[in-house]
């Protein structure tokens, strides 16, 4: 039992009824025991309605083809999950009947390991899908204003430490940052935080304050979506550091990657999508999860109840623009969508063991959001490459059932388009 079924199980299942009867030497039926007294009746089992639209999940699935990674795509104003893509994937049909437990060993051993869900399970660094959090977080802690300027010389750079960056004005504030998905920017603002000891005293009381703004974000713990094997990503804490540095012996500088969504900073795919959600939201999400209904019971307010952030909602309209910015006229620029005001940022998530992975998250429209989604295509190249289409050719389906004809060239791509091919390829 897998999925839905297994977190459902005695929802779906019911109750067995009992009968007693009476017998006689020869076995046979006489009768009920006092007229069925002690008789229970069957319960049938209930009735789920899922949220997921079927034409979108099919839609997904056909653009992850020869790719591998994920999509999972949300309504923001219920965390009803629309779509949950995990690529390669196989035919549900070989784990029924004779061949099953042959198809099983042989998926097993496949190496691009399609029993895998990635949606839900795989770990991955969020790049820069995870630099409008930092911005949501140096806002409310008072670290930078909406005008705050950082410079940026092709990068962040401190002594022999420097953190790359591709060329645009400087110095920039945070909405063009955001923009540009500017390294450098973010950086600095974390080191504006971390090392701040007049307002945390410590490096690591600074980074605990950062960790807990992350954790209200719904990063670094399990969602508690209704479907098993939900991975937790990762989020260090300052013990973390401390183990591996020694108790005072780090600073900012030591840990700046995590500043851009890299380092030791983990998330699932469905986490990316639920902070789009939570963007869009302008600071709250409800849990994500599949079942939109069960037949006479109310469904679980763990799935009701929304769930705030430590982020004044304010701020939230900040990183809205910002990422509005990005798709108008920076680095989502493929992504737009005629007659939607589509938000999104992208993310090239570094991976030491090969080409780097390509990211996006996202959601539209701007105002009253419809649907928030994240994709992720591993071994890829940049954002740009695969992670914005992908995303954007999804989120036009949801709202308008149709691609328009200006965008169907990239229809087609993102459709005859093979990625798998660079798995496990290192890089020069």
């Amino acid at each position: 039992d897998l999925g839905i079924e297994r977190s459902y199980e005695n929802i779906l299942r019911g109750e067995k009824g009992v009968e007693i009867l009476l017998r006689d030497a020869h076995g046979r039926v006489k009768g009920r025991y006092e007229d069925g007294r002690y008789d229970v009746a069957p319960v049938s089992g209930k009735n789920l309605n899922l949220s997921l639209d079927i034409e979108l999940q099919a839609y997904g699935e056909k653009l992850m083809q020869n790719k591998i990674g994920a999509i999972v795509a949300i309504e923001p104003s219920t965390g009803e999950i629309l779509a949950m893509v995990s690529s390669p994937t196989y035919d549900p049909s070989m784990l029924v009947g004779r061949e099953r437990g042959r198809n099983y060993l042989k998926l097993n051993r496949d190496r691009y390991k399609p029993l895998f869900d990635r949606a839900l399970m795989a770990a991955y660094p969020p790049g820069s899908t995870f630099k409008p959090t930092q911005g949501l977080i140096f806002l409310n802690e008072g670290i930078i204003t909406e005008h705050t300027l950082y410079p940026c010389y092709h990068g962040f750079v401190s002594g022999r430490l420097k953190v790359g960056c591709h060329g645009h004005a400087s110095p920039l504030s945070l909405l063009p940052a955001l923009q540009t998905s500017c390294n450098a920017f973010f950086c600095y603002g974390l080191r504006s935080m971390v090392d701040n000891r007049k307002k945390y005293q410590s490096p690591a009381k600074a980074f605990n304050v950062w960790k807990d703004y992350l954790v209200s974000m719904g990063y670094g713990y399990r969602l508690g979506v209704d479907l098993p094997g939900e991975s937790r990503g990762f989020i260090p804490n300052s013990n973390y550091y401390n183990k591996v540095y020694g108790e005072n012996r780090w600073s900012a500088l030591t840990i700046i990657s995590v500043a851009i969504g890299q380092g030791e900073v983990l998330a699932t795919p469905l986490q990316i999508a639920n902070l789009s959600a939570t963007i869009a939201n302008r600071g709250y999400f409800y849990t994500p999860h599949l079942v939109r209904e069960i037949q006479d019971t109310v469904i679980s307010p763990e799935f009701t109840t929304p769930k705030y952030t430590m982020v004044d909602s304010h701020y939230y309209d900040y990183v809205v623009e910002g990422m509005r910015m990005a798709v108008t006229g920076g680095t989502c620029r493929i992504g737009a969508i005629p007659g939607i005001e589509v938000c999104g940022k992208t993310g090239t998530a570094q991976n030491p063991h090969g080409k780097d992975h390509s990211a996006f998250m996202g959601f539209a429209p701007m105002d009253n959001p419809k649907i928030a989604i994240a994709v992720y295509v591993e071994n890829a190249g940049f954002g740009a490459t695969y992670g914005v289409p992908i995303g954007s050719l999804m989120m036009e389906m949801y709202l308008n059932r149709k691609i328009a004809p200006e965008r169907k060239y990239l229809e087609e791509r993102m459709l005859q388009s093979n990625t798998i091919i660079y798995s496990g390829v290192k890089k020069h």
